[in-house]
């Protein structure tokens, strides 16, 4: 009978498939993935804070954030991707791209051409976003895209 508790628990603790644990956000990234996609050298990825539900890479001049299934002032990655979505904010731009998880668009400011760019993206039962900084808009998307390409086929 202990042993069936034991694995009911244990099986309590595990995810969801296709869901992301807090504190994982630098595991579905390698240093390399990252270095290739900026087309830089890059430190190591370091979590951001704690829980570790973001992560950055940083490279000279060029930079990559990844935040992953985190709470904000209560609500989760997935309510506020709908929410992002949807929303209409002046001077930010939400553009619609296919190609990466369930559903996705890049976020960025209107009328910058280097302004960093952040792709945002539904997989399943997560969600998280790509930011990359030190491109042209034009050249940020397809470098989020590839580095968003990668999360999702983790998840």
């Amino acid at each position: 009978m202990r042993i069936g508790w034991i694995i009911a628990a244990a099986l309590l603790l595990v995810p969801p498939a296709g869901a992301l644990a807090a504190g994982d956000a630098c595991t579905l990234l390698t240093d390399a993935q990252v270095s290739t996609a900026l087309g830089a050298p890059i430190e190591p990825g370091e979590p951001i804070a704690n829980p570790a539900t973001s992560c950055q890479w940083l490279g000279k001049g060029k930079f990559a954030t990844l935040t992953a299934n985190n709470r904000i002032a209560g609500k989760t990655a997935l309510q506020r991707f709908d929410t992002g979505k949807t929303t209409s904010l002046p001077g930010i731009t939400v553009e619609p791209v296919s190609g990466v998880g369930d559903d996705a668009y890049y976020v960025y400011y209107s009328g910058t051409t280097r302004g960093g760019l952040g792709l945002v993206v539904k997989k399943g039962n997560s969600a998280f976003e790509v930011r990359v900084y030190g491109f042209d808009i034009d050249k940020a998307k397809p470098v989020a895209k590839t580095l968003a390409q990668s999360v999702a086929g983790k998840l």
